[in-house]
C-alpha cells in the first residue's frame, strides 16, 4: 500500500516539475474559469433580458444575432491572443 502511494507521490513529483505539463494544467484552469465566468454571466442577465419588451423587438430585428457574432469574434480573438502568447513564454 505505502509502496503504491510513494509511487505515485514522486510520479506527481516529477510531472509537476516539467514546465510544459505546468502550462497545460495552468491553461486548463484559465480556460475552465473563462467558461465559467461567461455562462454565469449570462445566467445573471437572461432573465432581465427576457422579461423586457423592447428586447423582443431587437431579437426581432436581429439585434441580438449581431451581437452575438460579435462577442464571439472578441471573446475567440482574446483566446487565440492568449493561446499564442502562453506558447511563447
Amino acid at each position: 500500500m505505502w509502496s503504491v502511494a510513494t509511487i505515485l507521490a514522486s510520479a506527481l513529483g516529477f510531472i509537476s516539475k516539467n514546465p510544459i505539463v505546468a502550462k497545460m494544467l495552468i491553461f486548463t484552469t484559465f480556460i475552465a474559469i473563462i467558461s465559467y465566468s461567461l455562462s454565469f454571466i449570462k445566467e445573471l442577465v437572461a432573465p432581465f433580458l427576457v422579461s423586457n419588451a423592447i428586447m423582443g423587438f431587437a431579437g426581432y430585428f436581429g439585434f441580438f444575432d449581431g451581437l452575438s457574432i460579435y462577442l464571439t469574434i472578441i471573446v475567440a480573438g482574446f483566446g487565440v491572443k492568449q493561446v499564442l502568447a502562453f506558447i511563447r513564454s
